[in-house]
């Protein structure tokens, strides 16, 4: 344990069993960008000598064998501990080095994907704020190895070359485990079957189109007949009844909702949550285990996402907005799904002390509902009847359905908008089906604004925009005399917090 601890301060290389993956990798880089002329070679070979196939084969099986051991040996990384930083060496032909700070180092995640699990070695990310992507991943490490480099890295105390304090330090990390949460396989199923419904019903005809489209280039390149009209399946499908449409919809709904599911429950078996003094650690995975950290300290925004059905259930979805993180960025954002209020309210007493309760409340004024039925109903209505007067006269039922059914998205939404407030932290809640409340501390934030446009200085109405550094949240249409008070109370808490 002492000499895998004190050999990070060296120069080292990942575990040997990495060339076979690297060589793994380089064949996967091959089929995904020229996927399509391995086909055609494959369909086409009747006309190309045995002989040349073979050689072929074997050359580019060399080339990347012959790769992936250059990028094995050339990759190196150590520990600068003078400098505190982490370095990297690697590239080929174009080496480049990187150095990482020590204190920027956000997050260091351990994944096991599953073509890792064969080979008994782990994947290590580590990320800083401001990038989207991850700064640095070694591919292949022990277990230990990614362990003790993970404690390293995160650990909020000056590391000293000496071996018996780091490993003091991790040993301290271990005993300080205060609680652990496992999601049961129940609540991960609750929670595919009742989210993401609309993407599901997107990524599936996304992918139908996707599909249907390369599939007529790969006929058209193999140079086949491929009897397929665009026109001809546009016409068949609009001369189908109402209910027959709806029915197609509908089971592709079904079929989105059921992916989704499978997809999920693959992503986040055996859910587990394990507390530390400073941070929370997320195992979860089927065939790809990942271990990512939550350090608690640089917890902005704490956002809850619930609809109805998974109200009824007692579950929710929950992320974790550190510095620099956004809230789409889903790769890099932590969250946990399907957990029940109690343990949600167990792990934010944990981040926060305490669990926040609001007596005070501003909701937007009733002109916001005036201003959203222009922006999504008349003005798309009158470009539409603009550009295609006959069109709309000929279905002016879609046009009713669609004017009912905005109509009551418009005032869900209004209903659902509202802005908590006290001493110690804000929350803002929104959403039509999804609601979402993000929740965060007053002294965390970085500034906050407030604006009003000239025409609504009659009506006392603006907006207000908090910052983070997990993003910016703004809430429009409200009070302009009580924003000003909010604002005041705000600047003074962020000021005196940094005193």
């Amino acid at each position: 344990m002492e000499e895998k601890l004190n050999s990070f301060f060296q120069p080292q290389r990942q575990s040997k069993t990495g060339i076979v993956l690297l060589f793994l990798y380089n064949v996967g880089m091959v089929i995904k960008n020229l996927w399509v002329f391995v086909i055609l070679f494959f369909v086409r070979k009747d006309k190309i000598e045995s002989w040349i196939i073979v050689l072929a084969i074997i050359a580019g099986l060399l080339i990347l064998i012959v790769s992936a051991v250059l990028q094995y040996y050339h990759f190196k990384y150590y520990i600068d501990e003078e400098n505190e930083e982490f370095v990297i060496h690697e590239g080929i032909i174009n080496t480049s080095v990187t150095k990482i700070k020590k204190e920027n180092i956000q997050e260091v995640n351990i994944s096991q994907p599953f073509v890792h699990r064969f080979f008994n070695i782990y994947k290590l990310e580590i990320d800083t704020p401001g990038s989207s992507e991850k700064e640095v991943k070694i591919s292949a490490l022990t277990k230990q190895n990614a362990i003790d480099l993970k404690k390293y890295l995160l650990t909020e105390v000056k590391v000293e070359n000496s071996v018996h304090e780091g490993a003091e330090i991790a040993e301290n990390q271990d005993v300080n485990t205060l609680r652990s949460i496992k999601i049961s396989t129940f609540s991960i199923l609750k929670y595919g079957i009742t989210a993401n419904y609309v993407r599901s019903f997107f990524a599936l005809v996304s992918l139908m189109i996707y599909g249907f489209s390369e599939l007529t280039n790969l006929l058209k390149k193999a140079k086949l007949d491929t009897q397929l009209d665009y026109d001809t399946v546009e016409s068949q499908f609009l001369a189908f009844s109402i209910p027959v449409i709806f029915g197609i919809v509908l089971v592709v709904i079904i079929l989105g909702i059921l992916i989704n599911t499978v997809r999920t429950l693959i992503k986040f078996f055996n859910f587990k949550i394990s507390e530390n003094n400073q941070s929370f650690s997320f195992e979860y995975g089927l065939f790809n285990t990942r271990n990512s950290i939550v350090n608690k300290s640089k917890v902005q925004v704490i956002t809850e996402t619930q609809n109805w059905i998974q109200k009824q259930m007692n579950i929710s979805f929950v992320k974790f907005l550190q510095i620099g993180k956004n809230e789409e960025e889903e790769k890099n954002v932590a969250a946990v799904p399907g957990i029940n209020n109690d343990e949600k309210r167990k792990l934010i007493s944990t981040i926060w002390k305490e669990n926040p309760v609001f007596e005070n409340n501003l909701t937007p004024n009733f002109r916001l509902v005036i201003v959203n039925n222009f922006q999504f109903i008349i003005i798309p209505l009158l470009l539409f009847f603009i550009i295609e007067k006959d069109l709309l006269i000929n279905y002016w039922f879609l046009a009713v359905i669609y004017i009912v059914l905005a109509e009551l998205f418009i005032l869900i939404a209004f209903r659902n908008l509202k802005l908590f407030y006290n001493e110690k932290f804000i929350r803002l809640k929104s959403g039509i089906w999804d609601i979402d409340t993000r929740t965060f501390e007053v002294e965390k934030l970085q500034t906050v604004k407030i604006s009003q446009y000239f025409w609504q200085r009659k009506t006392n109405l603006g907006s207000i925009t908090f910052y983070t550094s997990a993003g910016r949240f703004k809430m429009v249409a409200l009070n302009f005399k009580k924003l000003k008070k909010l604002l005041n109370y705000c600047i003074y808490k962020i000021e005196t917090s940094k005193k």
